[in-house]
């Protein structure tokens, strides 16, 4: 197998595993009821929901591998495997960041 087919084939993999990971957090996230009317409500203290994964390891894990992959495939030597591992579990955490910030913001308070 050449290269250039195992590297489409490694990047087509991230991209399904980030679109699952990303299809699985809207499953998870509950629906916000409608509202037809409200009245005016006094003090109330808005608490924003904590995320699941405060650390975000599942970002990081898979940024990390997939990283790794690339990293492996473009190089084929140990130095640029971990480089893309370290460099991929850097973006995939940052990426898990910016979902989960957004996703406050989302719901406001």
């Amino acid at each position: 197998m050449n290269k250039s087919v195992l590297s489409g084939v490694l990047i087509g993999a991230g991209i399904a595993v980030a679109g699952g990971l990303y299809a699985g957090y809207r499953i998870m996230e509950p629906e916000e009821p409608t509202v037809v009317a409200q009245a005016p409500a006094e003090n109330v203290d808005c608490v924003p929901e904590e995320p699941r994964d405060e650390h975000r390891i599942a970002g990081t894990a898979i940024g990390a591998v997939v990283g790794g992959a690339v990293g492996r495939d473009v190089g084929d030597r140990d130095i640029t495997t971990a480089a893309g591992a370290a460099a991929g579990a850097l973006a995939g955490n940052q990426i898990q960041k910016e979902i989960q910030e957004n996703r406050a913001e989302k719901r406001g308070c």
